[in-house]
């Protein structure tokens, strides 16, 4: 589990979530096959779908200690790098 104040620098800090994120993501969506990009819309390509949604919500909340409110969500943050500088703003 990352700390939001923990001793790592901010982009160390910031490529370790977006590594955990892309780690969830392929295993629980994509039967661990695969790969994607950090810019690949995740609803758009059907990777995840509103359920996924939830499931990927509560697993940001459980790893990183982090509280996020699904109305802070855009199409903007619907990608690995939108969703990790997200988690990143709010463990700052």
């Amino acid at each position: 589990m990352l700390h939001p104040h923990s001793n790592t620098s901010p982009k160390h800090q910031m490529v370790m979530v977006k590594d955990k994120i892309k780690e969830y993501i392929i295993t629980t969506f994509m039967n661990g096959e695969g790969s994607i990009t950090d810019d690949e819309q995740l609803f758009e390509s059907g990777i995840i779908d509103s359920i996924g949604f939830i499931k990927l919500l509560s697993f940001i909340e459980s790893t990183f200690n982090t509280p996020l409110d699904i109305s802070e969500f855009s199409i903007d943050s619907g990608t690995v790098s939108g969703i990790t500088q997200m988690v990143n703003d709010k463990m700052q």
